[in-house]
């Protein structure tokens, strides 16, 4: 069973927020032993770690193949808040091969996160 998937990320802040307003929990927020800063947000049954390292950038790949996938509640009305927010949307809503509601958004790493609604 997955217990965690960790990400490097230049601002824990910032990205605590944005994954907080998709649904999750901030689980943790504390410099580790090692002087790291380190974040870990619960989505649903899963999580998402993030170290913010000193002189180290993310470097997430811009192709939508490499994402997470997040089930969110009222895809519909949270998509506007987070244009109006000044989040990317790389991919409008539409349907899902699987027949949901689907869009594509950067996190504030540079990360594709695809987001998926209510079926259709």
């Amino acid at each position: 069973m997955l217990k965690h998937v960790s990400f490097l990320t230049s601002d824990l802040r910032a990205v605590l927020a944005f994954y907080t307003r998709l649904g999750g929990v901030v689980e943790k927020e504390q410099r580790t032993p090692e002087g790291l800063y380190r974040g870990v947000v619960r989505l649903g049954e899963g999580r998402l770690q993030f170290f913010e390292l000193p002189g180290e950038t993310p470097a997430a790949h811009a192709h939508w193949a490499e994402h997470v996938a997040l089930h969110v509640s009222d895809l519909r009305a949270l998509l506007p808040q987070l244009r109006a927010s000044g989040t990317v949307i790389t991919r409008d809503l539409q349907a899902s091969p699987g027949g949901r509601e689907m869009a594509f958004v950067l996190d504030p790493d540079g990360r594709q996160v695809e987001l998926l609604g209510e079926p259709l």
